[in-house]
């Protein structure tokens, strides 16, 4: 998971906090405010400003209190096209943000699956 958070922050230009919420969600999936703070130990208000932070660079969503990621293709891939028009490059396919993707499908896939085996 490691390398996973470190690509997050080296081709999507988050930071490490960010990277940490982004993959926590990943394997949770929707969590409320709240819970994020308190699982990540942060403080309230930064947990919002960092929750706020990844809406803007197209990883996550909020409904009504509660956080998600898109599709973890989708959230790699739009992040990246923000991050390319943000620094002036061309958005072009990119092999690296691709396998990032395909590993954050398969982690995704994989909380999904251990936790609707628990839920059963």
């Amino acid at each position: 998971m490691e390398n996973i958070k470190d690509a997050l922050i080296s081709k999507i230009n988050m930071s490490d906090i960010e990277a940490q919420i982004f993959l926590y969600l990943i394997i949770n999936d929707k969590t409320p405010l709240q819970e994020i703070s308190n699982d990540l130990r942060l403080p309230l208000k930064k947990t919002t400003q960092l929750l706020n932070g990844l809406i803007e660079k197209g990883l996550i969503l909020e409904l009504s209190g509660v956080y998600q990621t898109f599709h973890p293709k989708f959230s790699v891939v739009n992040a990246y096209r923000l991050h390319c028009q943000k620094i002036g490059i061309e958005f072009k396919k990119n092999v690296q943000i691709d396998s990032l993707a395909s590993s954050l499908e398969r982690m995704h896939e994989s909380a999904r699956t251990k936790y609707g085996n628990e839920n059963q």
